[in-house]
């Protein structure tokens, strides 16, 4: 009797422990639940996570106090004595605030997986929501606000094409939520301005080429990370309108626009809804004169809906369904006067008048644009196989129409348009486990699928480039150790394996040169190309002290030169005959970061080598653009230094880009010139100022000024002229300023000021300057221009 006794009062105190634990809601500023955040107590060696309510129970803790710690990736640790009473759970809840002030960030596309950037070893840019929205009181494009915010990253065009912005002189792939945006079969240098950045949560700039998202990024890739739901109300939004004007000329310049977002969350459900319109009236340079409007961005409407939709399935699963559409339309009432360049000696003295436009139109042109669509449907599922693992998965479809200008370099004149259509699926798993003491690992694994259609043709139904579809399998891993609170190590690889359909054709007549030299038709019999490759990255950080956090790294890029290019100024009549090859890059660099307080100094070098070149040359002997085939080895160094002050009143910053490419013919190593303006970028120099002198008020100062760039000396054409080649044309530098202010008028009421080219400086974009032999692309900047407008959240 006694052991029954004692069996009893044993199990009722095992009952009576078992029920004494923590539970809570973790999060953060703005009400917004926290999912994953880890609830530990160190000294059981006990923890649980949060699902994706922002819940967590932590069951089976004796009675007593416990220092309970609170962590989550990109937010503040709070460590607090707890009470644990007994025979009951202890309820205990927090608002982690993020670490946005401490000067590092969460990163997500390094890896596919949140990690600091302080740990990541590799160059990466985030442009957070704070900045994203300071310079969209400047301006919608954003090319021009990734130029002055991404170090390494070419200035832009000051045109709506991205051609030449360039990535550390490599091409770059564009990216929405992981969607890739950019068309490599047939790159039409448009797909940096593929979202409105109203949407945009921040966007990351990983820099070098990289294995992890394949192929086309040899530079490195922008992704951009659209908003999500962030409140626990039902119905909250944010209304933004604004108008626009030239200063340097105010005919018909007005322009407006109007942005609405709608958030909020019903049970299980949370959303995030937008739509935009915006209209652009006529621009000017500093002059007062019509801008070219070849690629322009006057007289343009642009449309944008985006959409996000969430749904708990449970505490550790959840379904995202996601979308936007991107629509720009330029419908000019102006027509080009290309440029008139005219080089003087063989010393390389010349005289350059930019195109500017007049009043006209040209009979049957249809308006100029893009036309985006993307959607997205994911499945999360975490704390699977006995809590190490996470899994998700997406299906997303991606449709591209870029409509460009009119051309009387076809034969009977035409507009071109490139149409694309991707589908997409994307496994992806992220496992975790501590092997013992301070040493942990992840394991990030899937399978990328991927199925592209392109095309290029006229809008008449004549096909320009022939209709390509690819077929893409390609299985990762990417590791990362971190070894003792000191290291982290990092290695993946990637094997890419290519498929691609190219359905019989005929080249069209073409003159490249505008004279009337019309390549002939030849018919071409299509069929199959295959292409595989096996990429590699490793590196390893530094990061127990962080006032010096250096790296070391080592990563190679895969993609396919554009292949459109090369088809539509075929010579030979079979697929089979033409030479193809894919080009790879490796990149070496190393780089540091130092934090000291509110002091953050960032500096890398790298170098990088690939068997074929970035861009495209032309050819006299084929009378046609094709893509480089020579050897490249570009180097070169970014610094950027950020200071705020204790009181977060006065923010300082500037960044210095520096980068050089040299070629070489495949058979002679040895025999280096310069690489050309639509890959290398003149020096580039940005520096900021923001002064929030009360809680009502802050400005910004933002200044970016590009050195210059002349490597290139002229020839003597058949005709004894001199002239300089393609792409390969001197740059003399500039400085833009930029302006903003806001002011609130109540807690949920801003109005702002935005002046860009504050000081009204005529200059020419430097690729109006390297492109000037082609003379259809050299347009003069934009003069000063104003947008004022208010904003009101609910």
């Amino acid at each position: 009797m006694k052991h029954i006794t004692f069996l009893a009062l044993m199990a009722l105190s095992l009952s009576a422990f078992s029920q004494s634990g923590l539970k809570g809601e973790i999060k953060n500023e703005t009400n917004e639940p926290i999912a994953g955040a880890s609830i530990y107590i160190e000294e059981l060696q006990k923890g649980t996570t949060t699902n994706f309510d922002g819940f967590y129970k932590l069951q089976e803790v004796p009675p007593g106090n416990w220092k309970v710690t609170v962590k989550m990736l990109g937010y503040q640790t709070i460590e607090q004595i707890i009470e644990i009473g007994r025979d009951s759970l202890t309820t205990y809840s927090v608002n982690l605030q993020d670490t946005y002030g401490s000067l590092d960030e969460v990163v997500i596309s390094a890896s596919r997986n949140p990690e600091y950037l302080s740990e990541i070893p590799a160059s990466v840019t985030v442009v957070n929501s704070e900045k994203l929205r300071e310079f969209t009181k400047i301006s919608s494009n954003i090319n021009e606000i990734l130029a002055y915010t991404v170090p390494g990253l070419a200035v832009s065009t000051g045109t709506f094409s991205n051609w030449g912005q360039t990535l550390r002189g490599r091409s770059l792939l564009v990216m929405v939520d992981g969607i890739p945006q950019s068309t490599p079969l047939r790159n039409g240098q448009l797909g940096i301005k593929s979202i409105n950045p109203n949407d945009i949560s921040r966007v990351e700039v990983i820099k070098g080429a990289t294995s992890i998202f394949g192929n086309g990024g040899s530079g490195g890739f922008i992704n951009y990370i659209t908003k999500n739901p962030t409140t626990s109300e039902k119905l909250s939004g944010t209304t933004d309108i604004w108008g626009t004007s030239q200063l340097s000329n105010s005919q018909d310049a007005l322009g407006y626009g109007v942005y609405q977002s709608f958030s909020g969350q019903f049970n299980k459900f949370s959303y995030y809804i937008s739509g935009s319109i915006e209209h652009t009236g006529n621009k000017y340079d500093a002059e007062g004169i019509p801008l070219l409007p070849t690629y322009g961005l006057d007289n343009t409407d642009i449309y944008s809906t985006y959409g996000k939709l969430e749904y708990l399935l449970s505490s550790n699963q959840k379904i995202t369904i996601n979308g936007n559409l991107y629509k720009s339309l330029q419908d000019s009432p102006f027509i080009p006067v290309f440029a008139n360049i005219q080089v003087f000696n063989d010393q390389g003295d010349y005289s350059l008048e930019p195109g500017y436009g007049i009043e006209g139109s040209i009979p049957g042109q249809e308006p100029t644009g893009s036309e985006l669509i993307n959607g997205r449907l994911k499945y999360n599922l975490n704390n699977i196989f006995s809590g190490t693992t996470d899994f998700e998965t997406d299906l997303y479809y991606s449709k591209a129409k870029s409509i460009f200008f009119y051309s009387d370099k076809f034969e009977d004149g035409g507009q071109s348009v490139i149409n694309s259509e991707k589908y997409g699926l994307r496994p992806n798993f992220n496992t975790q486990f501590n092997l013992y003491g301070d040493m942990n690992i992840s394991l990030i694994y899937g399978l990328d699928l991927l199925r592209d259609k392109t095309n290029q043709g006229l809008l008449d139904g004549r096909l320009w480039v022939p209709n390509i579809e690819l077929m893409s399998v390609a299985p990762y891993l990417q590791t990362t150790l971190k070894l003792d609170k000191k290291w982290a190590f990092k290695a993946g690889l990637r094997y890419d394996d290519l498929k691609m359909d190219i359905a019989n054709y005929n080249t069209l007549p073409y003159s490249p040169k505008g004279d009337g030299n019309f390549n002939p038709s030849v018919s071409v019999q299509g069929g199959e190309l295959a292409f595989d490759n096996l990429a590699f990255n490793m590196g390893v950080r530094y990061i127990e002290h962080q006032e010096f956090i250096p790296y070391i790294s080592y990563s190679q890029g895969f993609s396919i030169a554009d292949l459109g290019s090369i088809l539509r100024s075929a010579r030979a009549e079979s697929i089979d005959n033409i030479q193809l090859e894919p080009a790879v890059t490796n990149n070496y660099e190393f780089g540091f970061i130092s934090k000291f307080n509110n002091f953050r100094l960032e500096a890398v070098g790298y170098y990088s080598t690939s068997n074929l070149g970035t861009g495209v040359v032309f050819s006299d002997e084929l009378n046609s653009f094709i893509p480089s085939e020579q050897p490249q080895k570009i180097f070169g160094g970014e610094v950027a230094i950020d200071y705020a002050l204790p009181s977060n009143k006065l923010l300082i910053g500037t960044s210095y880009s520096y980068v050089e490419g040299l070629k070489n013919p495949n058979d002679d190593e040895n025999n280096l010139s310069y690489v050309g303006g639509d890959v290398i970028s003149a020096p580039k120099l940005t520096a900021y100022v923001t002064w929030k002198p009360t809680e009502q008020f802050n400005t910004s100062l933002n200044v970016m000024s590009l050195g210059d760039r002349n490597r290139f000396s002229p020839f003597q054409d058949g005709e004894g002229n001199y002239a300089f080649r393609h792409t390969e044309f001197p740059v003399n530098g500039y400085t833009l300023v930029n302006l903003t202010a806001t002011y609130q008028i109540k807690s949920n009421i801003d109005v702002f000021l935005g002046i860009n080219n504050l000081l009204n400086e005529y200059y020419l974009p430097a690729r109006s300057q390297w492109a000037a032999p082609l003379r259809s692309f050299t347009t003069a900047g934009e003069g000063a221009n104003a947008r004022l407008g208010v904003t009101y959240n609910f």
